[in-house]
């Protein structure tokens, strides 16, 4: 197969990249071809460093067409998209190209998918209630739809069991940026129960991004006079991690990071973006894998403070924590093995190139597709020129926020200064009173 990835994001690694990076290094090791499409930076050398060609974009509009025209020349076979700008621009490609268009939905969110799924080959959700969440929006979809788990890879497995020690290591792991406050906040909320604070429990905190300042204060302040201590670790390499995770006593963490401290035989609190999970147990695994451990929920309105301080008091239990590491190893290879996903994703994929795409009439098509682009460009320039307008009346009344504070100022000084004259005023009356008497 020669298979075309393109893939849009903010950040420059995380959870995505890493899932891309796997499924890659499978169908190169199976001989297939594979060109990723995404913006220059570390995640695209990683995908020369194994072998995989890239096409660098900035997904703008100019340079987005000029792409397209590079790409088109080339024979693929099956277009295999992640989300967003990277959908769009695998969409136009597939129908141009009229080849097959393959598409993963990893959170909770559309995508529009409601405006083009007749163009879509198959969908691959990430978990059972994402594939819930699109087909409630999507019925047309559901016969389309699949469902292949995130894996995890051969590095993440128990090591020998360590002597047990008076002091208990948590570890937390997350992206700290604006998209994980949730999370972040209901660490914030475990090491603010005063049931944890008096645990003899040292954190180890893996990840970085643009909030890790503002939170390190609160976790510092949350944790002071109680003698837990934080180590914080940083952004880590993926070679990295399972050291670093081997050292924990348990783990909290979202999606794939709650999978990878499951695999090494790690108890584990799974709370995502979307909604706290609570601890991967016999009896909670199946509801708790179905939102992708944590990538589905209400957030806030799900989650009642102090439900992580109660999970994190069950482990202080020693016996728990032994059975629940078991556990977690033997789950994990039975159903979150990378390899088992993987080779579904190919088999869907062979699948969708063995029935073809559909066939579509892009001339018959063009009158509507270019009233779309036409209305979505005037829309845009509206509402610019609205944004424009509205901030032109912020600055506005910016400046007359800045004139009223200063001539209330000056009336201050003046009632100020009025003050003190009626006062010396006052002082000299009575003392005019007083030589009288």
């Amino acid at each position: 197969m020669n298979i075309l990835l393109p893939v849009f994001f903010h950040s420059a690694m995380g959870g995505l990249h890493l899932h891309i990076l796997s499924s890659l290094k499978v169908f190169l090791r199976e001989g297939h071809e594979v060109t990723v499409v995404c913006k220059p930076g570390p995640f695209a050398d990683e995908v020369r460093k194994i072998g995989g060609q890239v096409v660098e974009t900035d997904y703008s509009s100019e340079d987005v067409q000029c792409v397209i025209d590079q790409i088109r020349s080339q024979p693929f076979d099956v277009v295999y998209a992640h989300p967003f700008d990277a959908r769009q621009f695998g969409l136009a490609v597939a129908e141009a190209n009229a080849i097959p268009f393959v598409l993963v939905i990893h959170g909770m969110y559309y995508d529009e998918i409601e405006q083009y799924h007749p163009s879509v080959s198959r969908v691959i959700a990430v978990s059972e209630r994402i594939a819930t969440h699109l087909t409630e929006h999507c019925p047309e979809i559901e016969s389309k739809l699949t469902v292949i788990p995130n894996g995890v890879d051969s590095t993440f497995v128990p090591s020998e069991e360590t002597s047990s020690s008076e002091r208990i290591v948590g570890l937390f792991t997350s992206r700290l940026d604006a998209d994980k406050l949730f999370i972040l906040d209901v660490f914030l909320d475990a090491l603010e129960d005063e049931r944890v604070r008096s645990l003899p429990i040292d954190w180890l905190i893996i990840g970085d991004g643009t909030q890790r300042d503002k939170y390190a204060e609160r976790y510092e302040a949350a944790l002071a006079g109680t003698g837990q201590n934080i180590e914080w670790l940083g952004w880590l390499e993926q070679s990295q991690l399972p050291e670093a995770m081997r050292r924990a006593d348990f783990i909290i963490g979202p999606g794939r990071s709650a999978l990878e401290g499951m695999a090494l035989g790690k108890p584990t609190i799974a709370v995502g973006s979307k909604s706290y999970q609570g601890l991967v147990t016999p009896s909670t695994w199946q509801d708790i894998a179905s939102t992708n451990f944590g990538g589905i929920g209400n957030k806030y309105e799900g989650y009642s403070p102090g439900q992580i301080g109660e999970a994190i008091l069950e482990l202080m239990d020693e016996t728990k924590r032994r059975n629940l590491a078991s556990f977690s190893a033997t789950l994990v290879d039975q159903h979150f093995r990378d390899e088992q996903s993987q080779q579904r994703l190919l088999e869907v994929l062979e699948q969708v190139i063995e029935e073809g795409a559909r066939e579509i009439d892009l001339v018959e098509r063009y009158p509507h597709i270019r009233y779309d682009q036409l209305h979505a460009r005037r829309s845009n320039r509206i509402c610019t020129w609205k944004l424009t307008d509205r901030e032109q009346r912020l600055e506005e009344t910016r400046d007359e926020l800045v004139t009223t504070k200063r001539q209330l100022d000056q009336l201050l000084m003046m009632n100020e200064e009025q003050s003190l004259e009626i006062e010396k005023l006052r002082m000299e009356l009575q003392r005019l009173s007083d030589e009288m008497e």
